[in-house]
């Protein structure tokens, strides 16, 4: 079953298993940066453009094929790195002990209320895009139903921004939330059980159109 799933994905990315795995032991090398003293966002960035060659490289080669497919690798592609941001706050502050500014992931400027809000608007307005072009995906229509959620809650927390000038408010079911005080979980906790359920939602899709395409061929 593994072995069928690398097939497919190889076939439709035409991924070199060296590419990826010279990209992959870069990565790791870029990481020791850390204890040279760079700053967490400098490792990140580095490590990103890094990646680029093998991400353009990839995104060229769904495009020949399909060109749909193509902008939904850039959901996917940047979806995977919005969760890396997330897991990698997990790690701060249930790992580490880290609280406040110290536990704001890899890219601690990016995490303001507007930059959650507008990546969220980005998620959901691109699923809109995709499902008129792949309308049997359930598995999209899922992620959609979901986003819309998603949108929901940080409209909300912007609108407590907005007036508040106060940025990590609990929204509307973490603990202290507007919905019955909220769940026994924190802010980061539950955005980050949001970011789990759409990356897999999003990579079932995606897998979804990937065997579609091969079924077509």
């Amino acid at each position: 079953m593994i072995t069928r799933v690398y097939r497919q994905v190889v076939t439709i990315h035409s991924v070199s298993f060296y590419f990826l795995l010279v990209t992959c032991v870069i990565s790791l090398a870029l990481i020791s940066t850390a204890f040279l003293g760079w700053k967490l966002w400098q490792v990140g960035l580095i490590i990103v453009i890094a990646w680029f060659p093998l991400i353009y490289s990839m995104l060229r080669s769904i495009y020949k094929q399909s060109a749909w497919l193509s902008i939904f690798s850039v959901l996917v592609v940047t979806q995977s790195v919005h969760f890396i941001e997330h897991a990698a706050q997990m790690v701060q502050i249930h790992l580490l002990g880290l609280h406040g500014p110290q536990a704001s992931g890899i890219f601690g400027m990016l995490n303001t209320e507007w930059v959650h809000f507008l990546w969220n608007s980005w998620v959901l307005i691109l699923s809109i895009f995709l499902m008129f072009f792949f309308r049997k995906n359930i598995w999209l229509w899922m992620l959609f139903i979901f986003a819309i959620w998603h949108e929901i809650e940080h409209i909300y927390i912007m609108s407590v921004y907005l007036r508040t000038h106060i940025e990590g408010t609990p929204g509307l079911i973490s603990r202290g939330g507007a919905i019955g005080g909220g769940l026994p979980l924190n802010r980061p906790d539950v955005h980050f059980l949001y970011a789990v359920l759409e990356e897999t939602l999003l990579l079932l899709a995606y897998y979804y159109e990937i065997k579609s395409i091969q079924f077509d061929q």
